[in-house]
């Protein structure tokens, strides 16, 4: 359990939010105003992500099932 004012408490979460900082940073590189519109498609993809510690995606850890996706996302060249 962490507290409000001790972040460094949590070390999952601090993982977790490293991982998507370094992987925006990548991915918008060369067009940083994209972070907002990108950042629901990074999410998505670290969410749909086999996690090396559980063997299963966080969407199928919180919901035992995973997500209907309408379309494929976009590769990363064309994002940015």
């Amino acid at each position: 359990m962490s507290t409000a004012d001790h972040h460094q408490t949590d070390g999952q979460t601090e993982r977790v939010n490293r991982v998507l900082e370094d992987i925006l940073r990548i991915v918008c590189a060369a067009e940083p105003t994209k972070v907002s519109t990108l950042l629901p498609q990074v999410e998505f993809a670290l969410n749909n992500a086999v996690h090396s510690s559980t063997g299963f995606t966080p969407f199928y850890m919180n919901g035992l099932r995973h997500p209907r996706t309408p379309l494929t996302l976009p590769p990363a060249s064309s994002l940015c």
